[in-house]
């Protein structure tokens, strides 16, 4: 007998009763705690305000360099700008769920009347899950197409990334929209003592958490190939994928988030099971941040006041050192003879890798396109000023 039929023929006494008593029926010898359940609501704390923090860190970082270096906002930031309010609402329903019914909390520690409301603040958390996934990875491939993709250019590169975009976009929509009307009446979705009826929910639930992961692997591998063909010493190479390594965290979120699903569809604990879903999602939440805003970081902090100080007096040191040196060089030269500074050697800015790691993953935010140098065939892109690197190294 289903549920909602059980609790229709109580009767109202019982009915009551019901609500006032746990969830889930306890293991033989526990006690129902309402009060005080054990739980891991620290930790549910420190993560939700880690993220909270280093989201809106990186997405302000990254703003900087659109803003103030390259004085021009992208589509990507934007994104990143509606993703982060998403973002906000999320971890505020997360901080409901800490208060009721809490971290790591087993079902039998639950009331009944409290379930529909717990179930209510997952299944949105879920909707803006996928919102905020679909906004990232969106975001994400625009960028790539942006840094390795020279203006104009149509390459394979260019359309794999699309394709994978647009994939997603209509996947996340696709998913919003059936978690969002899976049963009738809607309320049935968190209620499960009223009548109604659903579509195949954990079906649903693991090929969207399928295809994430899917999708977190292929956008991660992306630039791996286009980084390791570039004519560019091992070394840069090496230090440019480091820049986009925050993904392989995000990988492995999705991973594990995924295998708690794979055990969540299967038991009858919800509460306690969507602890762990909880706490994954976050952090592959915030590696989408990461992956989105640290290729900003190089051109940012080396162009921060600091630096320009400590560069400024490392330049007096050594032309202080210069000085010394040619005065012990004058040898019966008049004293008004003053000797031209030796000519800096011109480099290109691109050739360390603290330098060229910017136009490498972020030539929109710190260079126009406009400003790159043009190769052979009179289009500006990135191959030049790598081949320019190269050559001057």
């Amino acid at each position: 007998m289903a549920i909602e039929d059980a609790f229709r023929d109580l009767t109202a006494t019982q009915r009551q009763a019901a609500l006032e008593g746990p969830a889930l029926m306890p293991p033989p010898g526990v006690t129902p705690n309402f009060i005080n359940p054990p739980n891991q609501n620290k930790l549910g704390y420190g993560l939700i305000y880690s993220c909270a923090v280093v989201c809106a860190a990186v997405v302000c970082i990254r703003l900087y360099a659109s803003l103030i270096c390259r004085k021009k906002m992208n589509i990507e930031d934007y994104l990143a700008i509606v993703a982060l309010g998403v973002t906000g609402g999320f971890l505020y329903i997360s901080f409901r769920i800490l208060l009721v019914p809490g971290l790591y909390v087993h079902q039998w520690n639950v009331q009944l009347k409290d379930l529909a409301m717990i179930l209510f603040n997952v299944n949105n958390n879920y909707i803006l899950y996928g919102i905020i996934i679909m906004l990232l990875k969106a975001a994400i491939l625009l960028e790539w197409t942006h840094l390795f993709v020279p203006l104009g250019i149509r390459n394979g590169f260019w359309w794999t990334c699309h394709a994978i975009l647009w994939a997603n976009v209509m996947f996340y929509i696709a998913c919003t929209v059936v978690e969002n009307f899976s049963c009738a009446p809607r309320e049935k979705i968190w209620n499960k003592l009223i009548e109604g009826h659903c579509v195949n929910n954990p079906a649903l639930i693991m090929s969207s958490g399928i295809l994430n992961m899917v999708s977190d692997v292929v956008i991660f591998a992306l630039p791996q190939k286009m980084i390791w063909s570039l004519h560019i010493s091992t070394r840069k190479r090496v230090g440019i994928c480091l820049l986009f390594a925050t993904g392989a965290f995000g990988c492995v979120c999705g991973a594990v988030r995924l295998v708690w699903t794979t055990k969540a569809l299967g038991a009858d604990d919800i509460t306690f099971n969507v602890g762990p879903i909880g706490l994954w999602s976050v952090g592959e939440l915030t590696s989408g941040f990461l992956v989105l805003c640290v290729p900003s970081f190089p051109k940012v902090f080396k162009d921060s006041i600091i630096a320009r100080k400590l560069a400024s007096l490392a330049n007096r040191l050594s032309g202080a050192t210069r000085s010394n040196g040619m005065s012990n060089l004058r040898h019966g030269l008049p004293s008004w003879y003053r000797p031209s500074a030796p000519r800096r050697p011109q480099r290109s800015q691109f050739s360390e890798i603290e330098e060229f790691t910017v136009p490498v993953t972020q030539p929109q935010s710190c260079m126009a396109y406009g400003d790159l140098p043009r190769d052979d065939s009179g289009t500006r892109g990135l191959g030049m000023v790598f081949k320019n690197a190269v050559s001057e190294d």
